[in-house]
């Protein structure tokens, strides 16, 4: 399975709520960015860049924390607004 990381590259595709970064592994680039849209929920990523995590790939950085959907037992589960994702 192969990992990709989501984001938005127009100003208009930037979500509310801040979340601007989502990483996802899935069969093919639709599963995982399906995957990360069932996560964070509506407004979904439709129109956000995929970026395949392979070697070699630039470094980057995020700001903020990381906010896993509830349950998960790598990532914090709860947002700045202590919400939890797609809730």
């Amino acid at each position: 399975m192969a990992i990709y990381i989501f984001h938005p590259t127009e100003t208009a595709h930037r979500r509310a709520d801040g979340i601007g970064f989502v990483v996802a592994e899935g069969g093919s680039e639709a599963a995982a960015r399906a995957a990360a849209g069932n996560m964070i929920g509506a407004p979904g990523i439709d129109a956000w860049a995929a970026v395949p995590v392979d070697p070699g790939m630039d470094p980057v950085a995020v700001q903020g924390l990381p906010v896993g959907k509830p349950g998960n037992a790598t990532w914090p589960q709860r947002t700045r607004a202590d919400r939890a994702l797609n809730a």
